[in-house]
């Protein structure tokens, strides 16, 4: 049963009588943009020199601005459509409807579905990668390709939860175990350039960290990389929608984004600055074995397990809307959520290359969904609140518009270069077999 609302204001006073409280808000929001991206921050530091480090702040502010406008879209909306003021399984599609029509609603669906599902690709591929690591240390030894059926098989039970009500312990595990994993990395870096008898200095008596010069290829790699860390907004919609108070929303977007900066900008500068051009896509591969590495190991994996079900939850309340699936827990649930999981697999297998998903999500669907679909969606609902008197009528000031096509015209420019420079890549790098032509060879080759 839908919880119900009561009006408590003119300017948008619609609280339930429950759901999400600001400061599980906030942990949600954080929680689930602090993961994977974050490990790819140093790496991309690498092509743009220290420079990089301003991208890094530079969108997180644009985080802020446009997961704000976002908030206040959902706002809008509630005041003008009262059906929309219960549980709501697609909102940030229905933004998109009521502001551009039913093209709008398709494209930013899409948009979604391609990130959110892309995204759990590349956390399934760094689930195997840790448990590969983790079991190898206690003398397990499988095919990466074998640990990522193992991992999509043990995620099924969790992607069955309903809505981010419901993962509420989620959450707060997501948030806890990327905090720390970060802080043991910090320190594993500086212990492995501090000891000479690191792996750092086991062919090199004399190591230290050497910085190629920044190339404007390495700022197109840098932006898909950084917009893929703050790529949260398409699940903005969906936790405000669930929150006790929607109008605290964007207060609880700048708390969690300026937490997510304290978070990403001590890893990509030490990251940088003590490994320079010797860091790895995946820092946490460029740390030296030691049981500090493997705890950290332990904490991304509990990680990326907590978030899993949270980044899949909105786009799977989209497509249950569509095929009509009830919202209470049932047979149609499962089914459909399992197939979902076994598509991310084939994808996973298919495409095993952490750095190539993630650029090319980065520079493509996450930018329109974070750079250019908020402040036009934004702008366009506004201007509508003229067209009926019954509404409560705002208007943008002009500073405001100013920012928010700048943000369009950098999300355009930017996201089409670095998808551009993404798909360069992904063509002209060596080609890796997928996983299941390789372990098919070795069934015939046996």
């Amino acid at each position: 049963m839908d919880a119900p609302v009561k009006k408590i204001d003119d300017e948008l006073g619609f609280i339930k009588d429950h759901g999400l409280s600001i400061s599980m808000a906030i942990i949600f929001l954080s929680g689930e943009m602090a993961g994977s991206g974050v490990l790819a921050l140093p790496r991309s530091i690498v092509g743009t020199g220290p420079g990089g480090l301003a991208f890094i702040v530079f969108f997180a502010l644009i985080s802020i601005f446009v997961g704000t406008r976002l908030g206040k879209c959902w706002i809008m909306l509630e005041e003008r459509y009262p059906e929309l003021r219960t549980q709501v399984r697609d909102p940030y599609p229905l933004i998109a409807e009521k502001a551009v029509g039913r093209y709008g609603r398709l494209v930013a669906l899409i948009c979604i579905t391609l990130t959110l599902y892309g995204t759990g690709s590349v956390y399934i591929v760094l689930m195997s990668g840790f448990l590969n690591n983790l079991m190898f240390e206690a003398g397990v030894e499988l095919n990466t390709c074998v640990w990522m059926v193992i991992v999509a098989c043990a995620m099924i039970p969790i992607t069955l939860l309903g809505t981010p009500n419901d993962l509420w312990p989620v959450a707060v595990g997501a948030l806890i175990t990327t905090v720390s994993a970060c802080i043991m990395i910090v320190v594993q870096i500086f212990n492995d350039v501090n000891d000479t008898s690191s792996c750092r200095y086991q062919f090199n008596g004399n190591w230290e960290a050497e910085f190629p010069k920044p190339e404007v290829e390495g700022f197109f790699k840098a932006f898909s990389s950084i917009m893929f860390a703050y790529a949260g907004a398409s699940t903005f919609p969906t936790i405000q929608a669930d929150m006790k108070d929607r109008r605290k929303f964007t207060f609880a977007a700048l708390v969690a984004i300026t937490i997510l900066l304290g978070i990403y900008f001590p890893v990509a500068s030490i990251g940088y600055f003590k490994l320079g051009s010797t860091v790895m896509n995946n820092v946490v591969e460029s740390l030296c074995d030691s049981t500090l590495k493997i705890v950290v190991e332990v904490l991304l994996l509990l990680h990326l397990i907590s978030v899993f079900p949270i980044i899949l939850n909105p786009p799977n309340q989209f497509l249950e809307e569509l095929l009509k699936i009830p919202k209470k827990f049932n047979i149609w649930r499962c089914m459909f959520r399992s197939f979902i999981v076994f598509f991310l697999l084939f994808i996973a297998e298919s495409l095993p290359n952490f750095g190539s998903i993630l650029d090319l999500i980065g520079g493509s669907t996450i930018t329109l969904l974070t750079f250019v679909f908020p402040p036009f969606f934004y702008m366009r609902l506004v201007d509508k609140s003229s067209s009926n008197k019954a509404w409560i009528q705002r208007e943008l000031p002009m500073y405001e518009r100013i920012t928010c096509w700048a943000v369009i015209i950098i999300g355009f420019l930017g996201g089409g270069l670095a998808t551009y420079n993404a798909v360069k890549n992904i063509v002209s790098s060596e080609f890796t077999p997928p996983c299941y032509v390789e372990t098919l060879k070795d069934t015939i080759g046996e």
